[in-house]
């Protein structure tokens, strides 16, 4: 029997990599408030690892995907292609396609229907930006944190020959979950109660909170990779 609790994603990964990159804003925020325009902005840290993360979950999910020709379960290969493209839709979107690195300018006619000037398709309406990023929340909340805990609670043993045991995230995807959640509460309280965010809290908590939801689809697909390729022929 094999369980959803081994050959998993090592614990510095899973665990220790998105806590140091959720304090990273804060840490630098304290030692110098001038770093905020190599942290932030289209061209800063954070918006750069993300794009790595999801460059990272794409390739690891097309080498899935073909590791899956003769799978048990079809469905699964579909489900991987479709995290795949929303994977390279939400990095394409995270550098405008290329705009903030190569800095080519919008043509005039797209400037009109973007908020922000910028070759994209999330700041032209709420469609392709808060219900893709309301979606993905939830599915962190669900998927990534409550059936999670649920298993481990009950500890739950799901078999390697198990439909779920493919689909559903594993234990591995709570900690980026949690923190995409938990990196953007003190902001929403201050303003709940009309008060000015302090100084030292005021991280963009936008751009860190995108930034966790993306490890968390580069945890989902890296841990179901990794156990792909440690699992016995299920053709």
């Amino acid at each position: 029997m094999d369980t959803n609790r081994t050959n998993d994603l090592p614990k510095w990964l899973w665990l220790w990599l998105p806590l140091a990159v959720a304090l990273f804003p804060y840490i630098m925020r304290f030692i110098n408030p001038d770093t905020d325009r190599f942290v932030f902005g289209e061209q800063g840290i954070i918006e750069n690892y993300t794009f790595v993360v999801l460059f990272i979950a794409i390739v690891l999910g097309i080498r899935a995907i073909l590791r899956m020709r003769s799978f048990k379960f079809p469905f699964i290969r579909v489900w991987m292609a479709l995290l795949v493209l929303g994977c390279i839709y939400y990095a394409g979107e995270e550098i405008s396609w290329g705009q903030h690195w190569f800095g080519w300018v919008t043509p005039e006619n797209w400037q009109n229907v973007n908020d922000q000037g910028e070759t994209n398709l999330h700041n032209t309406s709420a469609l392709l930006d808060q219900v893709p990023r309301n979606l993905l929340t939830i599915a962190a909340v669900v998927g990534g944190i409550l059936v999670p805990l649920f298993l481990l609670l009950r500890n739950r043993v799901l078999r390697q020959d198990s439909f779920f045991y493919w689909l559903w995230p594993t234990y591995v995807n709570i900690p980026a979950c949690f923190l995409a959640i938990a990196v953007s509460l003190h902001e929403k309280a201050y303003k709940l109660f009309d008060t000015t965010v302090p100084f030292l809290l005021d991280i963009r908590a936008g751009e860190t909170k995108e930034c966790m939801l993306a490890m968390f689809l580069f945890m989902y697909i890296a841990s179901f990779y990794k156990r792909l390729c440690g699992s016995a022929d299920l053709s």
